[in-house]
Order: structure tokens, then C-alpha cells, then sequence
């Protein structure tokens, strides 16, 4: 009796990781070098596309103007391979008469278009 209740204790303990690893949420990650292209909502929100076919929102904080008509966006991320996200900035070069720009992240997160009814 002793060794079918040490037994399911160490079953419990093994399987335990992985219940807990695929009930975590699906990750979502824009990953600068993976960035294809960007649509400008306003001032502080974009739409990123990137080469896998995903989509996301990001939403700055206060402070960039003149968003609509950048040649080319840059994102600053700790590494190429880390996810863009809070904290980060979107780098806007000059263009025209409008200075370079660094735009704080607010947020990333999947973009999920709304159809219209």
C-alpha cells in the first residue's frame, strides 16, 4: 500500500510541470527583425505586420506627432531577438522637417480586426 501511494505522489510530482506549462496562455511576440511593415492609426497607435503574418497593436504614449507619413520605422528592443514590448521605443527618423523621434511603448498586443456587421 505504502509503494502505490509513494507511486502516485511521484506521478502527481512529474505531471504536475506539465499541467501547469499547457494551461499558460498562447505567447504573442513582435520581434523587431521579424517587423514587415505598419499601418499608422493615429499618434499613438500602430498596426505592425510581421513576416510570419501576424498582427499587432501597439499603442505609444504622449508625445510623437507627425506619424503618418514615415518612410521608415525603427523599433529599440534589448536585443534583435527579444519581443518588443512596454518600455521599448519606436524610432522615427527625420523626414522633412520633422526631427528624429523616440516614441515610448505603452503596450503590444495582438491585432484582431473587427468586421463590420
Amino acid at each position: 500500500m505504502r509503494y502505490l501511494a509513494s507511486m502516485a505522489v511521484v506521478s502527481l510530482a512529474l505531471t504536475g510541470p506539465a499541467l501547469t506549462a499547457a494551461a499558460k496562455p498562447f505567447q504573442f511576440c513582435l520581434r523587431q527583425n521579424q517587423v514587415n511593415g505598419w499601418k499608422v492609426i493615429d499618434d499613438q497607435t500602430l498596426i505592425v505586420d510581421d513576416r510570419i503574418g501576424n498582427r499587432f497593436k501597439v499603442l505609444l504614449a504622449p508625445g510623437c506627432h507627425g506619424l503618418r507619413w514615415p518612410m521608415h520605422l525603427g523599433f529599440n528592443a534589448s536585443t534583435h531577438l527579444s519581443c518588443i514590448g512596454r518600455h521599448d521605443f519606436l524610432i522615427v527618423p527625420p523626414n522633412g522637417p520633422n526631427v528624429r523621434q523616440r516614441c515610448l511603448i505603452n503596450d503590444v498586443m495582438p491585432y484582431i480586426e473587427s468586421k463590420p456587421n
